[in-house]
């Protein structure tokens, strides 16, 4: 039943509110849909959650319940469609490490809540293939988390609260007697129920054990038909030993449901989160690849509406196309760089195949902002321009390119006029920010397609791919008379105009080497000097 579409098994009465209803009436939505969260709209739109554990935790904290709900709603929003299947949405719970999902129908608004509960009723059926007990899903031992029938209430919101769980037993002489969940708290709090009663005359009881030989089978049907989400796993003298909730059984599946213990990320999700690259994890659909999880360093510099939406609304498809193939053809990719946005990125991952019917397989992608590396080789530090081992890399690319496609290209070799004037009347101050304001009308006044870069001193060289000379006398006029009538602040508030000239050479009339067009280039500069500055020689 995996391929069940979430549309079916949704629930959607009494999950919303508006973000302005107070913690109070979020709590009795929250006993009223019994599905332990509230979403918050603005609009018919989700903003925002809250859980019974954000309001445990509120509860623990003494907060005033008549707050607004949507100060306290600081959990990440993870939200899937509801054209999404049963499979995925367990998929994602895993993946992010949450008990419910809230879906949105195709125009964003809310449709419904899911829950891992939900999910789990119907995966039930395929339980009776598995031979799994509750021994083999515990797979470490862990300490129960339990008070005495005499402890106040207020110690039972502080150990949920402290470990983060959702359900503590209630012991008697090591045995358990009852169990207060969450959800008690909540219904306790909307009662107003003094905290400082005793755990005993609140527990639900009798409670429900287990033993660690109980089949799987018999632990999901007693949660599906009793609503229970934690049950007491005893020894032989009816003791306490552990408990096991709904997120132990959904997220310990064996046998077909294998794959979600299996992922490679999963076990390194808390050093992921602490590194500088950005992880991403992309499931297959077989309609789409959509991303299911990102380390915080993507979600923080991106945002958490990245997840459920398919990875080419966040890398570029012409890149994603190359990707996808690549991944699906050698299982791997590395060291491919990309851009988004204004930042450059080097990416790698891999792929892992899936044995069941409602992915494809799975892509694990790594990337690293590689910008200020590329800067730091390429753009020269003063002008923020190309520098010159930039520059004469991308002269060579553009000869063979020319040569290939039988085109020509145009360089130009330029400076500032009478440089040495301006550093040594205003200083070498004045000097810098005359060259990076050259730089900036330059860039501004060329093609998009065109190349400037900064050759050493106050000399520049411009790259025109597809120019012929006449082409290129045009654009480096234009570019000649915006610096003629631009005016540079300099050192004391004083200001300054400033020419320059330009000498062009074209390929392949005038050279079919770099150096050739280069000393062509050099030598029709000097030309222009000598015609009294501010030219342009090109022949």
């Amino acid at each position: 039943m995996l391929n069940m579409l979430l549309e079916n098994v949704v629930s959607r009465e009494n999950i919303s509110a508006q973000g302005d209803v107070s913690l109070k009436e979020v709590i009795s939505l929250m006993n009223n849909n019994q599905k332990g969260v509230v979403v918050l709209l603005e609009g018919n739109r989700p903003a925002g959650i809250l859980t019974e554990r954000d309001i445990v935790e509120i509860l623990y904290r003494d907060v005033s319940l008549l707050d607004k709900a949507r100060n306290h709603a600081n959990r990440r929003l993870i939200s899937t469609r509801s054209s999404r299947t049963v499979g995925y949405a367990l998929n994602l719970t895993l993946e992010n490490n949450i008990r419910r999902i809230v879906v949105k129908d195709d125009s964003g608004q809310l449709y419904g809540i899911t829950t891992q509960q939900d999910l789990l009723k119907y995966l039930e059926e395929d339980f009776y293939r598995q031979p799994v007990k509750v021994k083999h899903i515990l797979t470490r031992s862990r300490e129960l988390i339990s008070v005495q029938t005499e402890d106040a209430l207020h110690d039972v919101l502080h150990k949920m609260v402290t470990h983060k769980i959702s359900s503590v037993a209630v012991l008697s002489d090591g045995k358990p007697v009852g169990i207060l969940s969450e959800n008690d708290m909540l219904r306790l709090a909307e009662s107003d129920v003094s905290f400082d009663d005793a755990a005993g005359n609140h527990m639900t009881g009798p409670v429900e054990i287990i033993s660690l030989d109980t089949p799987l089978t018999e632990v999901v049907e007693v949660m599906n038909k009793k609503n229970t989400r934690g049950m007491v796993v005893v020894n032989e003298n009816e003791e306490a030993l552990t408990m096991v909730t709904i997120r132990d059984v959904v997220g310990n599946l064996e046998g077909d449901y294998s794959r979600f213990i299996e992922r490679k990320f999963r076990n390194a999700r808390a050093v992921l989160n602490m590194l500088p690259e950005m992880f991403l994890e992309v499931t297959d659909t077989g309609v789409e690849q959509l991303i299911v999880w990102a380390n915080d360093n993507v979600l923080s510099r991106f945002g958490d509406d990245i997840l459920d939406r398919n990875v080419n609304s966040f890398i570029p498809q012409e890149n994603w196309d190359m990707i996808y193939s690549t991944l699906n053809k050698l299982h791997k990719i590395e060291n491919i760089k990309l851009k988004k946005d204004d930042r450059i990125y080097e990416l790698s991952g891999f792929y892992s195949g899936a044995e069941n019917g409602t992915e494809q397989g799975s892509y694990h992608l790594i990337m690293r902002d590689i910008t200020e590396d590329v800067s730091l080789t390429t753009i020269d530090t003063l002008t923020r321009i190309y520098n010159k081992r930039f520059i004469n890399e991308f002269l060579m690319k553009e000869i063979e390119r020319s040569r290939r496609s039988n085109k020509q290209f145009s360089l130009v070799i330029c400076d500032v006029d009478d440089f040495k004037h301006i550093n040594d009347t205003y200083g070498h101050g004045s000097g810098d920010m005359v060259l990076k304001s050259f730089s900036r009308i330059t860039s501004e006044t060329i093609r998009n397609l065109d190349v400037v870069g900064r050759y050493g001193g106050d000399e520049f060289m411009i790259i025109l791919p597809d120019a012929s000379g006449d082409i290129a006398y045009n654009i480096i006029d234009r570019l000649r008379l915006n610096i003629e009538d631009h005016e540079t602040a300099v050192n004391k508030g004083n200001k300054v105009r400033i020419t320059a000239s330009f000498g062009i050479a074209t390929f392949p009339d005038d050279g079919m080497s770099s150096a050739d067009l280069l000393i062509t280039g050099d030598k029709r500069l000097y030309k222009a000097k000598c015609f009294g500055k501010n030219k342009i020689a090109c022949s």
